[in-house]
């Protein structure tokens, strides 16, 4: 009776094959983590900075957004910056009592894949973003 299996150098040539495709997909999921990854940063930091606008208003009190190198922060909300977004320059912002921020400052991230601003206007707490 004859046995029908894989002999040792097919079952080599397989697994060096699995292992081929396993390392070769690692990369890209990597690469599709991190933009899953920013993304949600920048979603979180638009929201906080809207959060910090209704604070000011509704406290009728001045917020300080502090945005550093490594946290963005108002006094109640913290956000961590992800390795692979860098801070341009650290900057602070106030929100005034009416809820409007004193600045026409820029808020800028780089990333792998370019620069991200936040072009903030007077008064209104509004702003515009760009990818460059």
């Amino acid at each position: 009776m004859r046995l029908k299996a894989f002999s040792l150098i097919e079952s080599l040539v397989v697994l060096v094959l699995i292992s081929f495709l396993t390392l070769s997909l690692s990369g890209s999921v990597q690469q599709v983590f991190r933009k899953s990854q920013e993304t949600i940063f920048f979603l979180t930091f638009e929201q906080v900075y809207v959060d910090s606008q209704k604070l000011a208003l509704s406290a009728r009190q001045e917020i300080l957004l502090e945005i550093g190198e490594e946290h963005i922060s108002n006094g109640y909300q913290d956000l961590e910056l992800p390795e692979s977004i860098q801070l341009v320059q650290p900057l602070t912002l106030h929100f005034q009592e009416s809820g409007g921020n004193s600045s026409l400052a820029k808020v800028q991230f780089q990333t792998k894949d370019g620069l991200v601003t936040y072009q903030l206007y007077l008064g209104s707490g509004r702003y515009k973003k760009t990818k460059t």
